[in-house]
């Protein structure tokens, strides 16, 4: 990564839990509206906590020009962490719940 003032250990991290506090957020997104979503979220933290662990394995073992690091898995960790807690509280002070869905599609 080139230099630009940020040293590249710290923007690194960071883009790494950025990258899966998006993913984490776009897969719970996908799952709101399922009745057994409560039940279904520890498989969706797990997945991508594995997705994350087997990329930087894989990155590791597998090529010459990559390393993998605990530091990424730890920053990975910390996306997938902020984006449960960011979507518990914007779901909480959401008014698109899902009865109001339910609501809207026996509308059309």
């Amino acid at each position: 990564m080139p230099s630009n003032g940020i040293p590249a250990v710290t923007s690194d991290k960071v883009l790494h839990a950025i990258a899966y506090f998006f993913l984490m957020y776009a897969w719970l997104y996908t799952f709101a509206k399922d009745i057994n979503f409560r039940k279904k979220l520890k498989y969706i933290v797990l997945a991508c906590l594995i997705y994350g662990i087997v990329i930087e394995v894989l990155q590791g073992e597998f090529t010459t020009y990559r390393t993998g690091s605990y530091l990424d898995i730890l920053a990975n960790t910390v996306g997938v962490v902020i984006a449960v807690l960011a979507f518990h509280l914007f779901k909480k002070n959401d008014s698109f719940s899902v009865k109001t869905f339910q609501s809207y599609n026996n509308f059309f």
